[in-house]
């Protein structure tokens, strides 16, 4: 209800037509809490808002993030709620071993570096997550089952630790340089759809892997990224079978084939070439993390947990192929042209051609690249689409 939480309203735009930022406060455990919510313009979609939330690393707030992340500028165009935490500071060990006093989310990442000898209080961050979502469903017309979140660093295990301890608010999440640590680790009441990336120049997963740079192409990052990867496959039920996704700068492993009596869900691991301990935004790196984490979480990736498919229509083979798919149009597109479109896992169109005017047509691996895809054919005013892989 809405009595039931303090919402202070520092700011917020008087018309409607502009985006709103708000920061409020709430009390939880007898301690005020901040966050930033950002409303976009115009009324909300039918349905409901859709709402993302971004946490953010060591030493940042909600503030920071708020600027830097693009999650806002995505939530405007896209029309959804953004919502964007602080968390309390505490006494941790830094990694020369030094006392800092430094804004921590409480999760294994907290619990494993704290000062022990002053016996802190760490309060309970999944509480305040839950008590921010009782405020936001109370407050605005969101959709309860578009509940997202993303994070960074210390804010990505902290994501993690809420895809394992809150699958009953968040249908997914994506989360940059942290992963998921033992302490946070659990079988969840229902599994999450997860996206974990990393950069190769990260300091801090090079000091914590034994290499550097993190090896980029081929599979030979599974050499020492293997375990937390088993980590979360574990947790979510997924056998360790994966398909590859393969981009200049970009390295994909997918795993969406769950184990006997486990339901369907999709795990994937991104290797980002030349990226730092940072959070992707098109600025300090050639990727906006908001722009694909949002397709992954909005279901417009092609890698939803569906066989590839034929149908009457389209057909597509061999899939998967190491050289040539064939893609077979069926004998009722008579006298219609055919448009094709071929989409990386990021949605981002790699192939296309036009007015096609016969039943059979060559999609080549020198042409697409190596990795799952999506084959969109466009004959007249219907669309028919399959899922192909080039290995």
């Amino acid at each position: 209800m809405k009595g039931s939480f303090l919402l202070i309203l520092l700011f917020q735009s008087v018309m409607s037509f502009a985006q709103q930022k708000i920061v409020a406060k709430i009390k939880v455990d007898s301690v005020d809490r901040e966050f930033i919510v950002v409303k976009p313009s115009g009324a909300a979609p039918v349905g409901g808002y859709p709402v993302v939330f971004m946490f953010h690393g060591t030493s940042g707030d909600g503030e920071k993030f708020y600027n830097i992340s693009g999650w806002k500028e995505k939530g405007e165009a896209e029309k959804f709620i953004t919502i964007f935490p602080s968390s309390l500071a505490y006494c941790v060990l830094n990694e020369a071993g030094q006392k800092i006093y430094t804004t921590k989310w409480n999760c294994a990442d907290l619990v494993e570096n704290q000062c022990k000898d002053l016996n802190q209080d760490l309060k309970d961050d999944v509480k305040f997550v839950r008590k921010m979502v009782d405020t936001i469903k109370a407050t605005f017309n969101v959709n309860p089952k578009k509940f997202f979140a993303s994070g960074f660093s210390n804010g990505s295990v902290f994501t993690f630790k809420l895809a394992m301890d809150a699958p009953d608010i968040f249908e997914a999440v994506a989360t940059a340089s942290g992963p998921l640590l033992s302490l946070d680790s659990l079988k969840p009441a229902k599994t999450v759809r997860i996206w974990n990336t990393l950069g190769t120049d990260d300091p801090l997963f090079e000091d914590y892997l034994g290499v550097s740079p993190l090896p980029f192409g081929g599979d030979s990052i599974l050499t020492y990224y293997n375990s937390l990867i088993n980590r979360v496959l574990g947790c979510e039920g997924l056998s360790n079978n994966y398909n590859k996704f393969y981009s200049p700068i970009t390295n994909t492993f997918v795993y969406q084939t769950p184990l006997a009596g486990n339901p369907n869900t999709i795990y994937m691991f991104t290797l980002m070439k030349g990226l730092t301990h940072e959070y992707p935004n098109g600025v300090n790196y050639p990727i906006v993390g908001a722009d694909i984490f949002w397709n992954f979480f909005n279901k417009t990736l092609i890698l939803e947990n569906s066989d590839i498919s034929t149908n009457s229509i389209l057909k597509c083979y061999p899939n998967p192929s190491q050289n040539e798919i064939y893609l077979e149009f069926g004998s009722s597109v008579e006298g219609e042209s055919v448009d094709i479109q071929v989409v990386d896992v990021f949605g981002k169109l790699v192939f296309s051609q036009k007015n096609i005017n016969h039943h059979l047509f060559i999609l080549k691996k020198e042409s697409i690249g190596i990795g799952v895809f999506g084959v969109k054919c466009t004959i007249g005013n219907k669309v028919f689409s399959n899922k192909i892989i080039f290995n």
